[in-house]
């Protein structure tokens, strides 16, 4: 929790540029004490959270602008503190004038995310949904917007509480089990309820784990990597889908030498599409750094979008890569191209490509192309597919870590459990657990175990 002595912070809370409306926000123990003087006449017992037309005025009493003006008293704000938001014209100089003068009145201006920060450490939000608020601003598709809804609703959070608390409980036996453990049927009946308990806890954090990869992509979009041959038409694809000539497509191999990457949008789900250098052993030293870099953006690929030309018998190393593709089980569009032309393959070339559960023919470089809309759809399917994911989602790396961390210091606890080693040493995983927990919700909770066990088991009385 924060001090009554931190500084009073203001900050222009909209965009940068000309709009309707601007706001200005100020938080702080300070902050009605800046609005009075800012706005003559303002009632020193106006009703909190009820808007006032108001006159703001500089420190020789001119007119800065006419506007909204609201105090919304702590604790009941967003920062937890006494909040004013000022609702103004929104030109730069208005907004710029109204700032200055709050700083003038003895605010400081706020840091990036300052304002979240202090809802934070007043327990207005834990960490996954002060994440959640920046997740909400920065989202560009429905899916991300989703996420982050349910993340600033607490639905994370309170997954993480429930698991913490159950853990608790466990800890707070183990720490009583230690004066009882010569009573030998009382300790079984604990020892019974810790190991359901720590069962019960890994299986629940074995689900978020499982799960992870479909909040990353939810939150970050789709890492689609486009693979394949020289000239089997990977820049056309990719331009087709941006719907833009970005990628240089001309007729001579290894034209395109390093990768492109570009974010589209796809019913509400993102596509990071990534177009790469066609496959082929090469001399060029340059082109051969390209290829490198192909193929281990191709192994971190959430989703390959593998392009062979129909018109010609498949290369050995594109055979081998199509064998791995299969073998690896990772996601795969098999996408022919060129099927206006002649099929030039064998008859084991296209056994080989029958294997593939998703495939679809095209013509990309046809006038007008061919198969488009087939390709647009499965491509479509697949990406709902590697995002759909039910119950609560992990989205961000830092909360893969805590979950990870916790569930390798429960199976250390069950194995200690099991071993029927000392129970210090099964607290100490316990704790572990328990600390890796609160490392994501910003909330570790050490007081709770000993408010309950002098609550409930009276230890050391």
């Amino acid at each position: 929790m924060m001090t009554g002595n931190a500084p009073t912070i203001a900050a222009i809370a909209t965009p940068a540029g000309s709009g309707g409306v601007g706001i200005v926000r100020i938080s702080g123990g300070d902050a009605e004490t800046i609005l009075e003087r800012m706005v003559p006449g303002w009632p020193r017992a106006h009703p909190t959270h009820l808007m006032r037309l108001s006159r703001l005025v500089d420190e020789d009493g001119e007119l800065i602008d006419e506007a909204l003006a609201v105090i919304m008293r702590g604790p009941r704000s967003y920062t937890g503190e006494d909040v004013v938001e000022l609702q103004c014209h929104g030109g730069p100089i208005v907004l710029r004038r109204v700032l200055d003068r709050a700083l003038e009145l003895g605010a400081r201006i706020a840091e990036p995310g300052e304002f979240t920060r202090r809802a934070f450490l007043n327990g207005r939000l834990d960490l996954t949904q002060a994440e959640a608020v920046a997740d909400l601003v920065n989202a560009t598709t429905d899916a991300a917007h989703r996420l982050a809804l349910e993340h600033l609703q607490g639905s994370l959070g309170e997954e993480i509480r429930a698991i913490v608390e159950s853990l608790t409980v466990a800890a707070v036996l183990i720490e009583a089990a230690l004066d009882f453990s010569h009573e030998e049927h009382v300790y079984q009946i604990e020892r019974d309820e810790i190991g359901q308990r720590i069962d019960g806890a890994s299986a629940r954090l074995r689900q978020l784990r499982a799960k992870f990869d479909q909040g990353r992509r939810q939150r970050e979009g789709v890492r689609v990597v486009i693979l394949g041959a020289t000239n089997a038409g990977k820049s056309t694809l990719f331009n087709t889908l941006h719907g833009t000539e970005r990628a240089i497509v001309t007729e001579i191999e290894g034209t395109t030498r390093d990768f492109l990457e570009e974010e589209i949008q796809l019913e509400g789900v993102a596509l990071r599409l990534i177009d790469t250098a066609g496959l082929r052993e090469t001399e060029d030293r340059v082109e051969a750094i390209g290829i490198e870099r192909s193929r281990e953006l191709g192994e971190r690929a959430d989703l390959l979008l593998r392009v062979i030309d129909r018109s010609r018998p498949l290369r050995a190393e594109e055979r081998e890569a199509l064998h791995e593709d299969l073998r690896s089980g990772r996601p795969t569009l098999l996408i022919g191209n060129k099927s206006d032309l002649d099929d030039g393959r064998s008859d084991e070339d296209r056994a080989l490509c029958a294997r593939f559960p998703h495939r679809v023919d095209c013509a990309l470089g046809a006038s007008p192309p061919l198969g488009t809309d087939a390709l647009i759809d499965s491509l479509a399917s697949l990406a709902r597919e590697l995002t759909s994911g039910e119950g609560v989602l992990l989205s961000r790396a830092r909360h893969l870590q805590g979950v990870v961390s916790a569930i390798d210091a429960l199976a250390r606890a069950r194995q200690a459990l099991e071993m029927e080693m000392e129970h210090e040493l099964i607290a100490i995983d316990l704790r572990e657990a328990l600390d890796a927990l609160g490392d994501i919700t910003g909330k570790v909770r050490t007081d709770d175990i000993l408010q309950r066990i002098f609550s409930e088991f009276c230890v050391g009385k």
